[in-house]
């Protein structure tokens, strides 16, 4: 796996957060002239340092001109993102706070190239332009972009490494023999069904032979054996041949009737005619089965789910991980949060 995935399962940034589509699905409204009102106050501390209702919104305001740069101007596509997902970036913030705590700590390198090459990814060439749209300076910008780089560093090192560390070929070996055992796929049969109709059922039968005949012997195209039959001089008349769909059925969707006769065949072969009685008449009719193809089920082979498998268990060891890391800095480091409960940071008019 990525290690850009495992960020995302650690930090459950925004982009993988439902809430955004919520926001997205009102960028097209139309809307009047608004101005976002910021009730700004401080929401938590984390080892001295206070992170207001600004910083959020501007963390915000960098994950929405990510994501839809091209409604940096819309007011109330911003306050619609902004109530969505106010909550969950202050708890983002906490997080990095204290895992930017835990760098300055243990000195980890950070050179001024690196956040310059990741400014030039998230705004462009024209940063500054880009920057004025979303009301933010450069300066903020780089601190935010700079603290973001730090924190993937210190995840790679803190959790994604010792994650990577516990998947080892016994467990994934391991977690196949579980995975098959629930996976078992059924067999698959793609067929089509020829029916033969006539009110004799004695020409029925010659004429679901003579069907036969044309398909095995003289290689007539399926599609053309309802005029064969129809011109054919001793079954013709009244004789009536009609083809189905071709059919994609499992185990579990083919009649024991028709999976006893489909069992015998090989694939592109027909069927010998088999007399059955009508469910709309009762009468009697003769059919033919075209066997398409048959897919074999059973359990998936370990090299066809080895890197699903991996990655799944990459996942929930990166979870486990990193709860097991933000506890031990919430331990070492001094954490205050004071958001009201019925507290609203933004409102509009």
């Amino acid at each position: 796996m990525k290690i850009h995935h495992f960020l995302i399962a650690v930090c459950v940034l925004l982009i993988s957060n439902p809430s955004i589509a919520k926001a997205e699905s009102l960028l097209m409204m139309p809307e009047p002239p608004a101005h976002i009102l910021v009730n700004n106050r401080i929401l938590a501390k984390v080892n001295g340092k206070a992170i207001s209702v600004v910083d959020v919104m501007k963390k915000m305001d960098i994950l929405f001109y990510r994501e839809f740069p091209q409604y940096t101007s819309s007011s109330q596509a911003r306050y619609q993102f902004y109530q969505a997902n106010w909550k969950h970036v202050l708890q983002e913030l906490v997080d990095k706070e204290l895992m930017m705590a835990d760098a300055e700590e243990n000195k980890l390198p950070m050179t001024s190239g690196d956040v310059r090459q990741e400014m030039e990814r998230l705004f462009g060439p024209n940063i500054i332009g880009n920057l004025d749209k979303i009301g933010m300076s450069f300066d903020e910008a780089w601190k935010i972009v700079q603290g973001d780089i730090i924190i993937h560093r210190m995840l790679y090192i803190r959790v994604n490494s010792k994650a990577m560390r516990t998947v080892t070929p016994q467990e994934v070996r391991s977690f196949y023999e579980q995975y098959a055992a629930s996976n078992v796929s059924p067999d698959e049969w793609i067929y089509q069904v020829i029916t033969v109709r006539n009110k004799d059922s004695g020409i029925g039968a010659e004429a679901a032979n003579i069907t036969h005949h044309l398909l095995t012997e003289e290689s007539v195209a399926l599609t053309d054996i309802p005029k064969k039959i129809s011109e054919h001089p001793t079954v013709g008349k009244n004789s009536k041949v009609s083809i189905s769909e071709e059919y994609h059925h499992n185990d579990k969707e083919v009649s024991p009737a028709y999976k006893e006769v489909l069992a015998q065949m090989g694939s592109s072969t027909y069927s010998l005619p088999i007399a059955q009685k009508s469910r709309n008449d009762n009468t009697t009719v003769f059919r033919l089965f075209y066997l398409k193809e048959k897919i074999q089920g059973g359990i998936p082979s370990f090299d066809e789910v080895e890197a699903k498998i991996k990655d799944r268990l990459l996942e929930n060891a990166v979870v486990a991980e990193s709860k097991t890391y933000l506890k031990k800095l919430r331990k070492h480091f001094d954490v205050q949060e004071t958001v009201p409960e019925d507290f609203q940071p933004f409102s509009i008019k």
